[in-house]
Formats: structure tokens, sequence, C-alpha cells
């Protein structure tokens, strides 16, 4: 049985309608925006290292992930930092010592994160786990400051 070109216009119409569309027009993307910076090799990993592990020198973060270089790190902080994700404190004890901290814009990215982690143990669990069991949320994040930071609570 063939279908009419209206029939078939009118179940893609219907179809669409289904979806969840936004309900203001976009200019561009704004996942094709924010990946961006974000989407670039190593950035997540980055912001992991300062947000979460609380690793803020060069030496530091480029020993804490391997196969980065010193020439790519250094790119990404100042993307990072140009796009205000991080900013760049100086040391007390010495002007050559320099730490990085998340901004406000940074640390809306860490349950963005958090999330990305729940996924893969969710779903790459046999890469993730020695046991290659999933885990969960909680599992995986059971301190109290992982809710506040899902809650946007700062």
């Amino acid at each position: 049985m063939r279908q009419s070109i209206t029939s078939l216009k009118e179940e893609k119409t219907n179809k669409e309608q289904d979806g969840i569309w936004p309900q203001v027009k976009f200019v561009q993307c704004p996942i094709r925006t924010s990946l961006g910076v974000l989407g670039k090799k190593w950035t997540m990993l980055i912001l992991r290292d300062i947000g979460f592990l609380k690793i803020v020198r060069f030496n530091r973060i480029l020993d804490s992930i391997p196969g980065l270089t010193p020439r790519v790190l250094s790119m990404r902080l100042r993307e990072l930092e140009d796009e205000g994700y991080i900013e760049c404190v100086g040391g007390k004890r010495e002007p050559l010592i320099v730490v990085w901290r998340l901004t406000e814009k940074g640390r809306d990215t860490l349950p963005i994160l958090i999330h990305i982690t729940a996924f893969g143990s969710k779903w790459h669990a046999d890469v993730v786990f020695e046991d290659k069991k999933p885990r969960s949320l909680n599992e995986i994040f059971p301190q109290p400051e992982v809710s506040r930071i899902m809650m946007g609570i700062r």
C-alpha cells in the first residue's frame, strides 16, 4: 500500500510534534556552542582535575592526565581562561607559582561532569571497573557536596 506525499508530510509533522522542542528560537544550537570549548580533547579532564580533584598546578595537571602534552595543556588552559571557565591565581609565596580555579561558569560544568561519570559508570562498567559491575551515582559519589553541586547550591 502506497502512502500519498500529503500523508507522509502529515506523518512527519506529527512525529516532530512528539519531540522535545524548545519554546524559544535559537540563533545557534546551545549544545553545539557549548561543545566549542568543552568538546575539545582533554578539556573535560582538565576541568575534572581542577574542579573535583583540586589539582590546580600546571605540572600536577600534566602528571594526572597520561598522554596530555605541555603544549596542549597550555593551549587548553588559555582557551578555558579566555572563555571564562577558569581563572589564573598567583601564589602568595612566589610570583612564579600559578594556580588555576574554576569560575562560576566553570563550576556550572561540574553537574555535567558528574552526569558523564554516571553514564560511563553505568554503560561502560566493563572498562571502568575491575569487577565490570555498573555503579549508581550514589555509589560513586556518596559525599553530600555532590548533591549540593547537582542542585546548584554553592
